[in-house]
């Protein structure tokens, strides 16, 4: 405001000049400039990658849900299966709807804290929309946080200790290490086959526990063929795949429940099949 001073012949006047003022609101850089399709995309992201990673489908929609809140959107609405995401999203008269298909998921509980970290961050204000999707996009890209060769020693350590529990016999440890370590590779080899996860782990338990057994027989003949098969087939046990299935279920996602219960089912058959083939020839 500026105040200017006249004279006259009666007296002095003053005259207030109102200047213009500009004022910054308190926005939170997280809603400045957030367009629907890009909020769209950050979810869609933050979404696929907790899915892959063997998240609960509850947690991934609470995730998308959060982010798009804080992002400014009026309305969320999001559904979750074991295989597909889908989203729809208004804001300001405008409605978005999309859907992914997520086709390979594993275990990688490092991903899925590190996108509720971030998704946090986002929340509270100290992430940008742009940011954040910076930070997802390298998680994305970034390598497995365990070399190959750290997941196979961490196989061979819980095969073996797992086969001298269950024998309380020291020559056990060794074939049943083996066994395990052989199984996991092979249930490595040829993820994008059209076998798909069934015979993955069913070739890693024929073959992982034929290995084991083979081991022992080097050895001297093995005394306990079951306390080796067991021991080998350990690291193929699901074991993420049930509690997840449990967690759905219990959070009231009865068709990802299902579905997670169903696959678990089909894995924890495929060793069956295969050890059972394993021990009649070998019995």
């Amino acid at each position: 405001m500026e105040r200017s001073r006249s004279k006259n012949g009666t007296g002095t006047t003053f005259v207030l000049t109102a200047l213009p003022c500009t004022i910054k609101a308190g926005i939170p850089r997280r809603r400045e400039g957030n367009h629907v399709e890009h909020i769209m995309a950050v979810c869609l992201q933050a979404g696929s990658i907790l899915l892959r990673s063997g998240a609960e489908t509850s947690r991934v929609e609470e995730t998308i849900a959060r982010l798009a809140r804080a992002a400014g959107v009026d309305r969320v609405d999001t559904f979750v299966t074991l295989t597909g995401i889908f989203i729809c999203l208004e804001k300001d008269g405008t409605s978005l709807t999309r859907l992914t298909r997520v086709h390979q998921v594993g275990t990688d509980l490092q991903r899925v804290t590190e996108v509720n970290h971030l998704s946090r961050q986002f929340v509270r204000g100290e992430l940008s929309l742009s940011e954040i999707q910076e930070r997802l996009t390298a998680l994305e890209n970034r390598r497995p946080l365990y070399h190959p060769l750290l997941r196979a020693a961490a196989a061979f350590v819980s095969a073996g200790s797992y086969g001298f529990l269950m024998s309380g016999n020291w020559r056990v440890l060794l074939p049943s290490a083996l066994g395990g370590v052989v199984a996991h590779l092979v249930s490595q080899w040829n993820t994008r086959g059209q076998g798909g996860n069934f015979l993955r782990v069913f070739l890693g338990a024929m073959i992982g526990s034929s290995a084991g057994v083979g081991a022992a027989f080097l050895d001297g003949g093995p005394g306990r063929v079951g306390q080796i098969v067991v021991g080998a087939t350990i690291p193929l046990v699901p074991g993420v795949a049930v509690t997840t299935a449990i967690r759905d279920l219990l959070s009231g996602d009865l068709l990802s429940g299902m579905a997670r219960g169903t696959e678990a089912l089909l894995t924890a058959v495929a060793i069956a099949m295969a050890v059972g083939l394993v021990l009649g020839v070998v019995l």
